[in-house]
């Protein structure tokens, strides 16, 4: 009786770790590159960008209408933004939305974009992914819009307080996030190293024509200064300066591709 317990204890044992390590790998690996699917939304005389990604993107719906002027004084046609960001999202969730979440899904088909802005990442960084999480994960949303002939503007991570924004977690968020960092050997302040990986993906695929990369220091150069005007209090939200600031660079890379 008391081998059989003891068999039946080490056997629950056993599937509780193969779960937890199966559950770490599921969470932790990147992305399976998807072949992309096809965009069929009838174009008209409108220039319309996709804001889409995570809360940078989430919160700019409220903030289009500094971009759309912009565009509208340059190139002389309507111009509309449409915004759709899901709070929280890594990299990797973003791209699988793209697929697999019906209202995402949506928003991408239901209008001809000509351009899309991607903010992404910036939640691999909080979260502490590795850099070949991100790197995937970016390389499948680009072969997405390039495969819809989508013009992709790629939000490089921003500065944020990376140390405020792990600091004010609990304890159980940041036993977690320093076991990722173990497991993905992804210092605490790891934004340049995502800046870096982007750069090299970028190179390695040969999107240096295909793609903008909107670099943090062409709005957000003096961090400590731009902190008390750009960003809402928990130092790595925009308020509505910042996005006026951030969506008069994003006009300009877009005037500037095309005139090329």
């Amino acid at each position: 009786m008391k081998k059989n317990v003891l068999y039946i204890s080490i056997s629950i044992a056993v599937c509780i770790i193969i779960g937890f390590a199966y559950s770490f790998h599921r969470y932790y690996a990147p992305p399976r590159i998807k072949q992309p699917y096809q965009i069929n939304a009838t174009p008209d005389d409108t220039l319309r960008i996709a804001y889409i990604g995570d809360s940078w993107a989430f919160m700019h719906k409220d903030h289009a209408c500094k971009i759309a002027s912009i565009l509208e004084d340059s190139i002389h046609k309507p111009v509309r933004i449409h915004s759709y960001g899901v709070c929280g999202l890594t990299s990797k969730e973003i791209y699988e939305n793209m697929f697999d979440n019906s209202e995402f899904k949506h928003f991408l088909s239901k209008r001809r974009y000509q351009y899309c802005y991607i903010s992404a990442g910036i939640n691999d960084t909080y979260k502490k992914m590795s850099t070949s999480y991100y790197q995937q994960s970016m390389d499948g949303i680009i072969q997405l819009l390039l495969s819809n002939h989508i013009y992709p503007i790629l939000q490089e991570i921003p500065d944020y307080d990376i140390h405020m924004s792990f600091e004010r977690q609990k304890p159980s968020r940041i036993l977690l996030r320093q076991c990722s960092m173990i497991i993905n050997n992804t210092p605490l302040d790891c934004k340049q190293r995502f800046r870096d990986a982007l750069d090299e993906l970028i190179q390695k695929k040969g999107y240096q024509d295909k793609v903008s990369i909107i670099r943090y220091e062409s709005w957000n150069n003096n961090y400590k200064n731009d902190l008390k005007n750009y960003y809402n209090d928990d130092h790595m939200h925009l308020n509505e300066k910042g996005y006026s600031i951030l969506d008069s660079v994003i006009a300009n890379e877009i005037i500037a591709q095309r005139s090329r």
